[in-house]
């Protein structure tokens, strides 16, 4: 998949701190196109603004860690896990599990509605984890090529985030994916596995990642989950 052309820079081999898009339109067409250049969308005081940081956040193999404790919640407290089943549930409960302000929610409605738009494309997806039919946890990003894109995840329940992060980075090394994006550097994301990469490093691996066939969801869990859940490493 070639990079999408503008209103999006190539920002690759550029040490100036152009990393900040203004304006613009949240909508899947300029969302892909972002993703293609490396850019995501984080509103700024109510502005819409796409970001290309100077580092990146990602989870390189093995699968992000997860501690005994996340691992003993997956394998006793009876909880699954699935893909693809509740997408917009997701969407809709990482929007309202954080509060106002540059660390809380960046998720607007128009976002929400964008990213719910792509998944039924079966380009967004999600991972949930249940404690019967209550949803405890979640994560959902975007997927282009062999890369995906993590974009937000919630809790109900103590380690429901990170076993739901640790269980689809686990289904996406199987899959053959060789980049999942973290994003931005956060204490939670560390704790996982999260490495921080030069933006030109970042790049690089997208530009690979993209030349690979994009897999349209919906997506399942071919895997159970706790066998899944072997391939985890504790830190």
């Amino acid at each position: 998949m070639e990079p999408a052309p503008a209103p999006f820079p190539w920002l690759l081999g550029v040490d100036e701190p152009a990393e900040v898009w203004l304006d613009g339109v949240m909508e899947p067409a300029w969302v892909l196109a972002a993703y293609q250049r490396g850019f995501f969308p984080w509103p700024v005081d109510d502005r819409l603004a796409w970001w290309c940081p100077h580092e990146r956040l990602v989870f390189e193999r093995p699968t992000p860690h997860l501690s005994r404790s996340a691992l003993r919640s997956l394998r006793r407290a009876g909880w699954t896990v699935t893909l693809d089943r509740a997408t917009a549930r997701v969407i809709t409960a990482c929007q309202q599990a954080r509060g106002p302000g540059r660390d809380g929610t960046w998720i607007t409605d128009e976002i929400a509605r964008t990213y719910s738009e792509l998944a039924a494309q079966g380009l967004v997806h999600s991972c949930e984890v249940w404690e019967g039919d209550a949803l405890v946890g979640g994560v959902y990003g975007l997927s282009l090529g062999r890369a995906f894109f993590g974009e937000s995840m919630f809790h109900a329940r103590t380690d429901a985030s990170k076993v739901a992060v640790g269980v689809l980075a686990a289904w996406l090394d199987h899959q053959g994916f060789d980049l999942f994006d973290g994003q931005v550097e956060n204490e939670h994301l560390i704790a996982l596995g999260g490495t921080l990469i030069p933006r030109d490093a970042y790049l690089t691996r997208l530009q690979a990642s993209l030349q690979a066939p994009t897999v349209i969801g919906p997506w399942e869990l071919e895997l159970p989950a706790e066998e899944l859940a072997r391939r985890f490493r504790a830190p």
